[in-house]
């Protein structure tokens, strides 16, 4: 016959003691603690694998036990998780790719006469229009015709792209800018009828302000001034610097890039969920590398099928 060790100073032998639950070490802990609690006695078997209850209290300490457990089902409390940052927005390239502008501002140089970059590369609506010359639309917006361009698209335009980056994903966001950017080009030189010639990034930028305030306008179907305050003072502080007035300042092209990026920041929101493409590196990588490999085409037409004697001067 085995002995009974009882957790309990009562020492009477005289109760009829049943196996109440068997079990790991800490389930056996447990329920000696709810046991002792209710004054309930109860005693463990030698080999404390199992405790013992008088067999008048069991449907009792069966009672307890289980208002016990329905208490205590959901604790602890599940801990709330952090969502992780983003991948897209941990590896966006904004610093390199706009370390890579500057890199290219230093081999095509200023817009200057027969710089033959600016000669094949820059929008002229004659040669879009009478020679097919569409990948102009595209190459015009990385050139820079100054430094003070140049420095003004980097600056302020590095920081609105990389906020559109951390938003929507580096790939999808290159995808956006320039797809907004060339249409923006487009209108410019569709709605003028005179010979129109121009560069810069800056177009682009513009259309990053527009995709940000299409996005706003989706969301909450209203303007809120105070989410519009960041791409608008942007704007503003670019046009401030570029200046408003010159032959090397296109308003035209800002007003149409912003136009266009509204367009596609309105159509994009309504279109995607924008978080779940964020979050997925291979797929911004893809569109990101879509749009390098875009880009380096149109250059390549650029040198193999200029006519650079028959454009207009």
């Amino acid at each position: 016959m085995k002995h009974l060790v009882s957790s309990s100073s009562d020492k009477s032998s005289t109760d009829n003691f049943v196996t109440f639950t068997t079990g790991p070490q800490d389930h056996l802990t447990i329920c000696s603690l709810v046991l002792s609690a209710v004054r309930i006695k109860h005693k463990f078997e030698t080999d404390h694998k199992s405790i013992l209850v008088a067999e008048h209290d069991m449907e009792k300490a069966q009672r307890e036990m289980a208002h016990y457990v329905s208490e205590n089902m959901y604790w602890p409390p599940k801990k709330k998780t952090v969502p992780k940052q983003s991948e897209a927005s941990i590896t966006s390239p904004t610093f390199l790719t706009m370390s890579w502008f500057v890199i290219f501002f230093l081999i095509t140089g200023p817009w200057t006469d027969g710089n033959t970059w600016f000669m094949i590369g820059a929008i002229d609506s004659s040669a879009i229009f009478k020679l097919g010359e569409w990948w102009r639309l595209c190459t015009a917006l990385t050139l820079h015709a100054d430094d003070m361009h140049l420095v003004g698209n980097m600056v302020i335009g590095g920081f609105m792209v990389h906020l559109l980056c951390n938003h929507v994903g580096y790939g999808i966001a290159w995808v956006l800018l320039f797809l907004s950017g060339i249409s923006g080009n487009f209108l410019n030189i569709w709605l003028r009828s005179s010979v129109h010639h121009s560069v810069g990034f800056s177009t682009a930028v513009f259309s990053a302000i527009g995709i940000f305030c299409g996005i706003q306008f989706y969301t909450n179907r209203v303007f809120g001034l105070k989410q519009l305050l960041l791409p608008l003072g942007a704007g503003a502080a670019l046009l401030a610097l570029l200046g408003s007035q010159g032959e090397k300042t296109d308003i035209g092209a800002h007003f149409f890039g912003f136009l266009c990026g509204m367009l596609v920041g309105f159509l994009f929101e309504k279109t995607t969920k924008v978080t779940k493409l964020r979050d997925k590196h291979r797929s911004q990588f893809f569109y990101f590398s879509l749009t390098v490999l875009f880009i380096c085409f149109c250059w390549f037409l650029a040198w193999t099928g200029s006519n650079v004697d028959l454009i207009s001067k």
